[in-house]
């Protein structure tokens, strides 16, 4: 038993189950929307033909719908698409030359470029946290273990770090 074909300009109106775990549901079919602008005289349900206003043709479905699936996340897409703005604008950035910058294009590019002094000041600061952690640990642990030198007091007890 097959059903009629439902418009395409249908919306599901309500949908139930039936006792035998069918589901039925109804559509609510939309006709074209008029508004007072399609009359001339401003009256609307008149049943006389325009003549100033043309006839529209209904428009034919097509008779394929083409569906794409979107793979990955919105925050994946977002950020390729970002990195090929960047790499355009990278490409499309050229730097001047040394010789044709003005003295205080120079001491900025000195100071904040890309290979400036900050640049390698914050190198420097990110390498001296590992540099510092790694000589308390050599200190702390490494030398007392090689017996090159004791420490004061013995290491506490894991129960007695909270008691004080």
């Amino acid at each position: 038993m097959l059903s009629p074909p439902r418009p395409l300009n249908a919306i599901p109106a309500s949908i139930s189950l039936a006792s035998s775990q069918r589901q039925h549901v109804q559509f609510l079919t939309l006709g074209p929307i008029k508004s007072s602008s399609d009359d001339i005289n401003g009256e609307t349900g008149s049943n006389e033909p325009n003549a100033s206003t043309p006839i529209q043709q209904p428009i034919k479905p097509p008779d394929t719908v083409e569906i794409r699936f979107r793979r990955g996340s919105r925050r994946r897409r977002r950020n390729q698409q970002q990195d090929g703005a960047s790499m355009k604008a990278k490409t499309a950035a050229h730097p001047k030359d040394w010789e044709s910058m003005t003295l205080t294009e120079k001491v900025v590019e000195l100071y904040m470029g890309e290979k400036g002094i900050l640049f390698w000041l914050n190198k420097f600061a990110y390498a001296s946290i590992f540099i510092i952690i790694g000589g308390w640990i050599v200190f702390r642990f490494v030398g007392p273990a090689l017996n090159l030198y004791q420490l004061d007091s013995p290491p506490l007890a894991p129960t007695s770090i909270f008691k004080g």
